[in-house]
This record gives C-alpha cells, sequence and structure tokens, in this order.
C-alpha cells in the first residue's frame, strides 16, 4: 500500500465555506445540508475549516483532521446504519470474553491523535470502534489515545456504509502502524454509497509494514471476515453467531490459559447450577431409590410366596431357584398360579416360560 502524503493546505482547495460555530450540533446539521462537492481523498464527508486550537475545542467526531491543512473531513451521513455496527461489536466481544475469561474493552469513537515534540497534535482520526484485548495490561486515559506514545488498539472498526475509507483513511492507519482494521460495510443500503464498495468486512492484518486483506482475524483467532459481518448485521445473534464467538473465545482462552470458570459471573452461574443440580440429583435419587426399592422388595414377596407354596406342595427347587425367580417378569398372578399348578419343578419354570411370552415386550 502506497504511503499516504497529503497536499499542503496553501495547494488544497476546501470546499465547504463554514463560518458558524464550531460545535458538534452546529457543524451536523451543516454538513448534512451541504450540497457542494465532496474532496475526493475522503469520499462521503465533507470538509471544514478548522484551526489546531478550534479542533482541541471541538466535542464531535471526524473522519480526520490536519493541522497542516487546517481542515477536518466530517461524516456527512451518519444515522442508524453507520452507527450500528460500531454499537454492536461490544456485545458481540463480551461473549468471546466470557468465554474466554477475561475482560475485552471497547472505546467507542475514541480520538487518535498525533503529536509533535512539543506535544501540540498534528493530525487526528476518530475510529467508529476501538478495541483493547487486554484491558488489564493498559486502557485510554482521557478523551484520547497518543500515537507512539499509548499502546494501539488490537482492532479498530470503521464503518463504510457512505464511505470508503480505503482511499485516504486505511493508508494513515498503516502509517500509524495500527495492527489490525476491519473495515465493514453494512447490507443496509445507501444511495450515496459509493459504487466500489459493496457489503461484508474486509480484515487488514499489519505485514512487514503493510496491510495484507485476511479471511481470518489476528487479533481474534478463528473468527473469519463473512461470519464478524453476518454478527454485525444481525438483529439479534443468531445461535451460528454464537457459536463463531464461543470458538473464538475459547481460542483465545487456550492461548492464555483460562477459560469460562475464570470469569466471575460464569463461575457463579456453574457453581449455583451445580448445588441446584446436586440437591435436584440427591431428591431424585431419593425418590427412585425408594421406589426401585419397594418394587425389589414386591417381586422378593411374591417370589417368596411361590417357594413357600411349591414348598408345602412338597415339590423340591434345585439351590439356583431364588436367584432364576429374582430375575423372572412373570406377574404374581404367573408365578402363584405356577406354583399352585406344577407338577414338579420342571413343569414350573415351563409354565413360567410361557406366561412371559404372553407379556407384550415394552420396546414394541
Amino acid at each position: 500500500m502506497a504511503e499516504v502524503q497529503l497536499t499542503p493546505g496553501s495547494k488544497r482547495r476546501c470546499h465547504a465555506v463554514y463560518s458558524g460555530p464550531l460545535e458538534r450540533d452546529a457543524v451536523l446539521d451543516y454538513v448534512m445540508r451541504y450540497d457542494g462537492p465532496e474532496d475526493a481523498d475522503f469520499p462521503g464527508c465533507v470538509p471544514i475549516p478548522m484551526t489546531a486550537e478550534q479542533f482541541l475545542d471541538y466535542d464531535g467526531g471526524v473522519e480526520y483532521w490536519s493541522r497542516e491543512q487546517a481542515v477536518a473531513w466530517v461524516l456527512r451521513e451518519g444515522g442508524p446504519d453507520h452507527e450500528n455496527p460500531g454499537g454492536h461489536l461490544p456485545a458481540l466481544l463480551m461473549r468471546i470474553a466470557l468465554e474466554r475469561g477475561s475482560p475485552i474493552r471497547c472505546w467507542g469513537a475514541l480520538r487518535m491523535v498525533v503529536v509533535d515534540r512539543a506535544g501540540r497534535a498534528s493530525e487526528a482520526m476518530h475510529p467508529d470502534q476501538s478495541v483493547y484485548l487486554r484491558p488489564d495490561v493498559w486502557t485510554p486515559g482521557g478523551r484520547e489515545t497518543v500515537i507512539c506514545r499509548d499502546p494501539r488498539p488490537d482492532v479498530v472498526l470503521e464503518v463504510d456504509h457512505t464511505t470508503d475509507v480505503r482511499v485516504k483513511k486505511l493508508g494513515i492507519y498503516r502509517r500509524w502502524r495500527f495492527p489490525e482494521v476491519w473495515v465493514e460495510t453494512p447490507d443496509a443500503s445507501s444511495p450515496s454509497r459509493p459504487r466500489r464498495v459493496v457489503p461484508g468486512v474486509s480484515i487488514y492484518v499489519l505485514e512487514d509494514d503493510d496491510y495484507r486483506e485476511q479471511p481470518v482475524s489476528a487479533a481474534l483467532p478463528t473468527w473469519q471476515a463473512h461470519e464478524i459481518h453476518l454478527a454485525l448485521n444481525e438483529p439479534s445473534s443468531s445461535p451460528e453467531t454464537i457459536g463463531h464467538l464461543v470458538r473464538a473465545g475459547r481460542q483465545l482462552g487456550d492461548l492464555d490459559g483460562t477459560g469460562p470458570m475464570n470469569d466471575t459471573q460464569i463461575a457463579g452461574y456453574m457453581r449455583r447450577a451445580h448445588d441446584v443440580g446436586q440437591r435436584t440429583g440427591f431428591a431424585q435419587g431419593r425418590e427412585q431409590g425408594h421406589a426401585e426399592g419397594m418394587a425389589a422388595g414386591r417381586r422378593e414377596a411374591v417370589a417368596s410366596a411361590a417357594v413357600e407354596v411349591l414348598r408345602l406342595r412338597g415339590i423340591a427347587l434345585s439351590g439356583d431357584a431364588e436367584e432364576r425367580l429374582a430375575a423372572t417378569t412373570a406377574t404374581r398372578e404367573a408365578l402363584l398360579a405356577a406354583a399352585a399348578g406344577c407338577s414338579n419343578e420342571a413343569d414350573f419354570w415351563a409354565r413360567l416360560a410361557s406366561a412371559d411370552s404372553l407379556v407384550p415386550d415394552p420396546s414394541g
């Protein structure tokens, strides 16, 4: 990817002529009504004159600001379709974090600033979402992250609903050495979307000082571009997406040596489930054991009664008779009838076998 070089301000044409207050609502109202030509470097944005002092005081977001140009490029069309992917990503990452067993933090459109040796801001951007996979190691402080001083986000998300960050903005991220950039174009259409921009997610991973588009995230291993796009565009997470999030979380957990039980909330659920299961299992086991004991007692009593009938009739039984009686499925009535009507032991067992053959097979 070629190095991004912005033309010096004295040679660059600024199409917008804005003299109103540099307050967020006023600027957004202006850019939404703006019907002039756009800057080819930042399609979907309106260039607004803005000095360094004005930028530092400005409370809105910008696609890019340059002190050299004294210009800020402001997104022309926002709205729910543009905001939804960045707003939905934290909920998806929360599921991954629970599975991994350690937190992931999103810091939204955090201002990313380059400063000179005197500490003065020279250029800045606001990604649509910034992701930190190790917030226990470092998290941003204040309203901005300073490039080359603070750790960069593990992933930044850019939403191309009516823009195309590949023209200039992606090259600036490359120059700033951001490790991974996701570019999401929502399924929802827009008449002002550049024709070359199509729905989907592109994952750009920094390799050898340049971005390479990859089908799978390096920061969140196994999470594929088409799966990310699906997750960002669903009104609620499908079972398929949940499976993808669980898989990615487990992969991160395997790398870190952690798992769901390292998360306080999940560990609490597991303990509660174990306690409830243990109590329920004990109660069910006691009830089942009681029922089984009663049934076994009834079978034993019937068998003893049959043996007593045979003894009174003077019919001798072999040594394994009681064991064979315990295994029979004959009914109480059949057992007693055989004992009362048989002529010898062999006839007794034959009558029971005949009675067993008349019992319906429960398996159908």
